[in-house]
């Protein structure tokens, strides 16, 4: 029996975007951490496959279900209904499927875009997402938020209290910088922006950008989103399509290497419930120019540059960035921000929701 089971029959590898990434760095940082409540994961096929490290740390149970999303969602309310034997339960999809009284769960809710930008959502979701909110919040014993924009929001939309959330911040590998070309140099010529195609990714915004400006490429990661489609073709009916490339989901290894190499980590996101690219840039020696919506302010902090969505605005300030200066002092900054990200900090946080779950 352990301590602790983890649901994470949510996940598939390389389809959620970041609550995946947020995930595996949590569990790597508990990973780290040799005084921890033994703990369980509930996963679906692939999981192990995708991230072979949970094996060796955590013990696992894999359950399969038939018939997709619908299938899971039964599979969790059947299982997540009975006597698992753990004190414990942490579901980390952002709902609580079902709840054993018998046990105290812990939900991790990443945000509610759905409330605060609800035409993202057709009816049906927004239903589904509501009611899935609303339950996990009236039956969880303690809520984890990945920002104190988060827990405002819980706060704002349904009266959440917010002295019953706990922070538990995203972790990042925060390593030296490699020696950098100089800033001009071709390979640093490209704005790099990691995101999924969601609508309030604002992808188009960044095409009208490189379009007014002639001396900077501009390179896309990430999956598929609703706004797939509508990227591509407004990239191929660019002025600019010559100097714009979407490459999808890369390895870690390749991000890293743009990270590296990119001129600046540019993020548009009209929404965000913390915004993990920002410090994963920052963490590499990439400078950053985020928007002012959502948590992006609360996450860029210090280390970057926060700006209205007004392309002149955006045009100046990717052009600083050519400055030898400028760029050094942004990197400095970021980098010293993506330090206040570290797996020490990210493990205790967590550890002690368990240990105020397990013995009070």
């Amino acid at each position: 029996m352990s301590d602790v089971t983890v649901n994470l029959l949510w996940l598939r590898p390389g389809l959620v975007g970041g609550s995946e990434r947020y995930v595996i760095q949590l569990l790597k940082s508990l990973s780290e951490v040799e005084a921890r409540p033994s703990i369980q994961l509930m996963v679906p096929p692939g999981v192990c496959e995708a991230h072979p490290f949970l094996a060796q740390y955590f013990a696992i149970d894999q359950q399969s279900a038939p018939f997709g999303r619908i299938g899971r969602i039964f599979r969790e309310r059947h299982l997540f209904g009975m006597d698992l034997g753990s004190p414990v339960v942490h579901h980390m999809g952002g709902t609580l499927p079902n709840h054993n009284p018998k046990t105290k769960s812990v939900v991790t809710i990443y945000d509610v875009q759905y409330r605060d930008i609800p035409h993202n959502f057709s009816t049906a979701k927004r239903a589904f997402l509501n009611n899935a909110i609303v339950r996990a919040l009236n039956t969880a014993d303690l809520v984890c938020v990945p920002s104190e924009f988060c827990a405002d929001s819980l706060h704002r939309h349904f009266g959440f209290p917010k002295e019953q959330c706990r922070l538990v911040p995203p972790a990042f590998d925060v390593q030296a910088p490699q020696e950098q070309e100089p800033p001009n140099a071709a390979m640093g010529k490209f704005l790099l922006y990691p995101a999924v195609t969601w609508p309030h990714k604002s992808h188009k915004f960044l095409i009208e950008l490189v379009e007014q400006m002639n001396d900077v490429h501009l390179v896309f990661t990430g999956g598929k989103g609703s706004s797939h489609d509508e990227t591509l073709t407004a990239i191929r009916r660019s002025s600019a399509a010559d100097r714009i490339m979407h490459l999808g989901v890369v390895a870690d290894e390749q991000l890293d290497t743009l990270y590296r190499q990119a001129l600046c980590t540019v993020f548009p996101s009209q929404y965000e419930g913390f915004g993990q690219p920002i410090i994963e840039a920052m963490a590499r020696g990439c400078p950053v120019i985020a928007s002012e919506h959502g948590a992006v302010p609360e996450t860029v902090g210090n280390g970057g540059i926060t700006i209205p969505l007004d392309i002149e605005t955006w045009i100046d300030a990717v052009q600083r960035t050519h400055r030898i200066e400028h760029r050094q002092a942004l990197i400095d900054s970021g980098l010293e921000r993506a330090a206040d990200f570290s797996n020490q900090r990210t493990s205790a946080a967590q550890l002690a929701v368990y240990s105020e779950l397990l013995y009070s």
